[in-house]
C-alpha cells in the first residue's frame, strides 16, 4: 500500500512537476507571511519563569497594583561629554560653559513638553543665567546638588529624564524622541552626546539580536552550501539539497509567527541551531536520488529515492521532534520558545524534503541539462 501510494506520488512529480512547484511556491509564499508578524521582544527576567512559579506571579500582582512592573516608568539618562578636537580652538572643555548650560536647558524645556515625560532634571536647573563660567560654577557649587549632575574633573554632565507609566514599545518611542531632541537642538561645538539607561539598552540589545541572528544565519546558510557543493561536487545538487532547509527557515519562521509567537535574545539562535539538523533531510534525498539514478530512469530512480529514505527520515525526524517538544515540559519560558521553534523549521524542512527536492531534481534532470548541453554544444 505505501508502496503503491509513492509510486503514484512519484509518477505525478514526474508528470507535472512545474504545477507542484507553483503550488508550493505559493505555499511558502503564504506561511513567509507570517514572519512579518514576527518581533524581537524585550526580555526580562520575570520573562524567563512561568506565572505559575509564586515569585513570579506576585511580581505580576504587585507591577499591576503599584506599578512596578513591565508598565512602570523609566528612567533615561543623556550624557554630555566634552570631545574637543582641536588645540588652542573655541570648543567647549569645560561643562560649566554657560553656552553647554543654555542648550541643555533648551533640551530640557522641549522634553518636558512631552506628555510621556514625568520629570527632567539637569545641571541647568541648578544655575540661573551665568554670563561666564566663573559665575556657573559658583551656582553650583552653592546648590550643592552638583555633584549629582557633574563630573570630578567638568568633563562630562548627565541629564535624567523620567516617564510616566509606560509599556516597552511606549519606552522604546519616547527614547527615539528624546534622542531626536536632543540632535535637533542646536548643538554647542565640542560636544558629544551619548545615552544610557534600561530603555536605550534594551534598545541596542534588541538591535544587535536581529543584526546577529540576520549574520549568524547568513553565515551558516553559506557554509552549509559550500559543504555541499564540496559533497556532492555539483553546485546543481548542492543547491538542491538546500532548498529543504530554506523552505524549513521559511515556512518554520512564518508558522511561528501565524501562532503569535516572538523572537526574544535568548531564542534568537534558534535558526541557526535548527540548520544542522535541517540539512541532513536534503543530503539525504539527493545522494539517494543520484544513486539510483545511475541505474534507473528518473521516474523509477525518484521512486526508489523516496521508499529508501523515509523510513530513516521519519525515525530522525520523530526522535529530534521528541528533544525539541520536550524543552516545552520545562519551567524555562524561554526554552520551551525554542523548541518551538526548533520543531517547526525541522518539520518544514522535512516536508520540503520529500515535496521540493524531488521537483527540482526531476525539473533539473529533465529539462535544465537539456537546456545546458545545448548551450555547451552552441
Amino acid at each position: 500500500m505505501k508502496n503503491r501510494m509513492i509510486d503514484r506520488y512519484s509518477r505525478l512529480i514526474v508528470q507535472r512537476p512545474f504545477a507542484l512547484l507553483t503550488v508550493m511556491v505559493v505555499l511558502t509564499a503564504f506561511l513567509a507571511a507570517g514572519a512579518s508578524k514576527v518581533e524581537t521582544v524585550e526580555q526580562n527576567q520575570e520573562d524567563l519563569l512561568p506565572d505559575s512559579i509564586d515569585s513570579v506571579a506576585a511580581f505580576d500582582v504587585i507591577g499591576a497594583e503599584f506599578g512596578q512592573g513591565g508598565g512602570s516608568g523609566a528612567t533615561f539618562t543623556v550624557l554630555f561629554e566634552t570631545d574637543p578636537r582641536y588645540a588652542n580652538s573655541t570648543e567647549i572643555r569645560d561643562v560649566r560653559n554657560p553656552e553647554l548650560l543654555e542648550y541643555i536647558e533648551r533640551v530640557s524645556n522641549d522634553l518636558s513638553s512631552m506628555n510621556d515625560v514625568a520629570t527632567v532634571s539637569s545641571a541647568a536647573d541648578l544655575v540661573d543665567e551665568p554670563s561666564s563660567r566663573r559665575e556657573a560654577s559658583r551656582q553650583l557649587r552653592e546648590s550643592g546638588q552638583a555633584s549629582q549632575f557633574v563630573s570630578d574633573d567638568y568633563s562630562f554632565t548627565i541629564m535624567r529624564v523620567t516617564s510616566t507609566d509606560l509599556s516597552s514599545e511606549e519606552q522604546q518611542a519616547l527614547a527615539d524622541r528624546i534622542k531626536t531632541s536632543v540632535q535637533v537642538n542646536e548643538k554647542p561645538a565640542g560636544i558629544e552626546t551619548g545615552y544610557t539607561g534600561t530603555p536605550f539598552i534594551n534598545q541596542a540589545f534588541q538591535e544587535q539580536t536581529q543584526s546577529t541572528m540576520s549574520s549568524t544565519s547568513a553565515i551558516s546558510l553559506i557554509g552549509v552550501l559550500v559543504v555541499v557543493i564540496l559533497l556532492f561536487r555539483s553546485i546543481a545538487y548542492g543547491l538542491s539539497s538546500l532548498t529543504a532547509l530554506i523552505f524549513g527557515i521559511i515556512a518554520g519562521f512564518g508558522l511561528y509567527g501565524w501562532l503569535g509567537l516572538n523572537m526574544s535574545p535568548a531564542t534568537s539562535g534558534a535558526v541557526s541551531m535548527g540548520m544542522g539538523i535541517a540539512i541532513d533531510f536534503g543530503i539525504q534525498t539527493v545522494s539517494r536520488y543520484r544513486e539510483e539514478r545511475e541505474k534507473l530512469d528518473i521516474g523509477e530512480a525518484l521512486s526508489e529515492t523516496i521508499k529508501g529514505i523515509l523510513n530513516p527520515m521519519t525515525i530522525a525526524l520523530i526522535a529530534a521532534l521528541i528533544g525539541f517538544t520536550s524543552l516545552s515540559f520545562g519551567r524555562i519560558t524561554f526554552l520551551s520558545d525554542m523548541g518551538t521553534m526548533l520543531t517547526l523549521t525541522t518539520l518544514c524542512a522535512y516536508i520540503g524534503a520529500l515535496t521540493i527536492i524531488p521537483i527540482s531534481l526531476v525539473v533539473y534532470d529533465r529539462y535544465l541539462t537539456k537546456i545546458m548541453l545545448k548551450v555547451k554544444q552552441q
